[in-house]
């Protein structure tokens, strides 16, 4: 008895639709690393640009909620005050910063100008968040008794200082001899209260 040995032939394998549909899935991934290598994005990045212009970004993630960070205190502005009073036509000034009320800067602005024994302190300015400058009026480098000072607020004591000196000299024009110098400057600071 002769054994009867069963052979394929390769051409009936290479003609059947596994060959085909194996031959079509290999240039699939040749054509798509073909299409990827082009870009040159690396992975988890998608090209953007045109015009010869080619970057690449990150591939947007949904359902990616960013968080805010939680604040740990906040800034509290705070107030000051300047307060002017004389004894014998000598002019005492009465100061503060970082008070957290108008009403609490004015009382103690006026509590420090009476602390002489002043008697007629006023308010002359009282300042939220800014910087402040008085300027007086001298003659020869003495105060100018009869003179009128000047107090003025603005964004930074440069700014303030300029507006009071100019202010000073105006007021102070009738008396050409005069001169107006800044001798005061300060500024809010802000408080940071942690929670």
């Amino acid at each position: 008895m002769e054994k009867q040995i069963r052979t394929h032939s390769p051409h009936l394998i290479s003609d059947g639709p596994i060959m085909k549909a194996r031959f079509t899935l290999l240039l699939a991934f040749t054509v798509a690393g073909l299409a990827q290598a082009e870009q040159g994005c690396p992975p988890g990045q998608y090209p953007i640009g045109g015009q010869g212009a080619m970057a690449c970004a990150p591939i947007p993630q949904e359902n990616q909620v960013q968080q805010q960070p939680t604040p740990t205190g906040e800034w509290i502005k705070t107030w000051g005050a300047v307060s002017m009073g004389s004894i014998d036509a000598t002019t005492s000034f009465g100061v503060t910063t970082g008070k957290l009320s108008k009403s609490d800067a004015e009382q103690d602005s006026l509590r420090r100008c009476g602390s002489h024994g002043e008697d007629n302190c006023k308010v002359l300015i009282s300042y939220h968040n800014q910087c402040v400058a008085i300027s007086e009026p001298q003659i020869n480098g003495l105060p100018f008794s009869t003179g009128i000072v000047s107090a003025s607020r603005a964004g930074t004591t440069v700014e303030a200082s300029e507006l009071s000196a100019a202010d000073c000299a105006e007021k102070n024009k009738k008396t050409p001899q005069a001169q107006c110098k800044v001798t005061y400057t300060a500024c809010t600071e802000q408080i940071f209260h942690k929670y």
